[in-house]
């Protein structure tokens, strides 16, 4: 009788990934590929056009036409940090949101358990 997934030799499997199996790690997939040759054929590179976008705003920023504290300013500002923040998607790693530390030194405690004292000495 055939074992799951008919496999003859159910014996001596060994479940998870096995070494070598998938794609490579930082290995583009086909439809990136496709779609950069895309923006290439198109002239687009998205790098190019954020940071263009950002020294804009800041010249805008820069020149006094929109006034500071107004909402316009903000919006500005805060496109200017969105910009930023794709930027660095692409030149850092994200900083994990919290940092797991393991502790590898243990040590006892030690529980020191005592009877209540029968003094009436209060």
């Amino acid at each position: 009788m055939a074992g799951r997934g008919g496999n003859s030799n159910p014996v001596n499997q060994e479940g998870g990934r096995k070494p070598g199996a998938g794609r490579p790690k930082g290995a583009k997939n086909i439809n990136s590929m496709a779609s950069v040759r895309k923006l290439e054929q198109l002239g687009f590179d998205p790098i190019d056009m954020m940071v263009q976008k950002y020294n804009e705003i800041q010249e805008l920023l820069d020149s006094g036409s929109v006034k500071m504290g107004s909402g316009a300013y903000a919006q500005l500002t805060a496109t200017q940090g969105t910009l930023i923040n794709n930027l660095m998607a692409y030149g850092y790693k994200k900083i994990p949101d919290k940092l797991e530390t393991e502790v590898t030194e243990k040590k006892p405690i030690n529980i020191v358990l005592t009877a209540p004292s029968n003094n009436n000495d209060k």
